[in-house]
């Protein structure tokens, strides 16, 4: 049932459709406290029951989300937890994802699963390194969206430390931070050629200001207060997604600023109507929007025509999906992370053309 990898794009778009009683479920849930992330999980689905009951649900629909409660509690994940549970389910099926991300504890009963903050872990960049570094020796790490961060095995070529030196002068330790900044710079620049995944450096001064003087080429390197010393695994991955927060809003906002210059060209979209339609003609490069808001519709995947109503799902992350499933890009968003001049607070898209009239 529980699943470690984000569902494929055509998933996604199955995971869209309508249907009875979809059931969806965020919570934090972490190794370290897993029995409070099960009793969340069981008073949650007390609760979709209750809801279900009120609503005028058979006994057999109660009993049959009763069964589907007890399949998930007795799951092998709560052996294996990240960060965070999504949960998906209907009276005959359940199907879990176990998550790095930090999701907030959200319960929804309707016709159509949630799937806004499932999107953002999907969509939003979470792949990241980090090194833990101190005179007496060091560490990399690596982090992604389907996994928590953990040791990557890199041969330290007798560069283990400082400490068997006579003395750990500025010189000694010039050498030996550059030596590691060589080691690091190689196998990220094997891992990840492209440079865009940033380095957390875990370290105190002086070594670390002088591993960032020395840098690792253009790749970003973040600096985490509080050194190397004690580190947990849980405090190196909590500090790697606090840190992907700031950075990825920061991104989204230099984009944002960038679709400013398509405007005069008919590159740019930000009425919903536009952009549903320009997604469904797989017109839109890159959409941002606002991953927090609801707005229940129904979208046309012939036509791209929107309608809006109370029982619809939430055309946001339909739309992203559809742009996903056409090659483009999306970058959900909290509305007060882009401050930009064409930022309506709900959406806005690049275009590849410019749509017909």
């Amino acid at each position: 049932m529980a699943r470690y990898e984000f569902p494929t794009t055509a998933e996604l778009l199955e995971m869209g459709e309508p249907r009875e009683n979809a059931v969806t479920v965020y919570l934090p849930a972490t190794a370290g406290d897993f029995e409070l992330a099960r009793t969340t999980v069981k008073s949650s689905m007390d609760e979709v029951i209750r809801t279900l009951r009120d609503r005028g649900a058979s006994h057999g629909l109660q009993e049959a989300f009763a069964a589907r409660t007890a399949e998930i509690l007795a799951d092998e994940c709560w052996h294996k937890l990240s960060r965070s549970l999504a949960i998906f389910t209907t009276d005959e099926t359940a199907e879990v994802f176990v998550l790095p991300n930090n999701l907030e504890h959200q319960i929804q009963v309707s016709r159509y699963f949630d799937l806004g903050q499932f999107l953002r872990a999907v969509a939003t960049p979470q792949d990241a390194y980090a090194l833990s570094l101190s005179g007496k020796e060091w560490n990399l790490w690596r982090a992604s969206g389907t996994t928590r961060a953990h040791e990557i095995a890199v041969d330290h070529e007798g560069h283990n430390s400082v400490t068997h030196r006579e003395e750990a002068n500025a010189d000694i330790l010039d050498v030996y931070a550059k030596d590691i900044a060589g080691i690091v710079e190689r196998e990220l620049n094997n891992e990840d050629p492209t440079g865009l995944q940033p380095l957390f450096l875990f370290a105190t001064d002086p070594l670390e200001g002088i591993f960032r003087k020395i840098g690792v080429g253009p790749r970003t390197i973040v600096r985490v207060p509080g050194g190397s010393d004690d580190l947990t695994v849980d405090g190196v991955d909590g500090a790697i997604r606090a840190g992907l927060e700031e950075i990825n809003a920061q991104r989204a906002g230099e984009t944002v600023d960038t679709l400013a210059d398509g405007i005069s060209k008919g590159l740019v979209a930000t009425d919903l109507v536009d952009i549903a339609r320009a997604a469904v003609g797989g017109a839109v490069d890159t959409l941002v929007y606002d991953f927090t808001i609801d707005i229940l519709g129904r979208l046309d995947s012939a036509t791209g025509a929107v309608e809006y109503f109370d029982d619809g799902y939430d055309l946001l992350s339909r739309i992203a999906v559809t742009v996903l499933a056409n090659g483009g890009a999306v970058i959900p968003v909290r509305a007060a992370d882009i401050d930009s001049d064409i930022w309506n607070g709900t959406a806005v898209a690049r275009l590849r053309f410019p749509l017909s009239q």
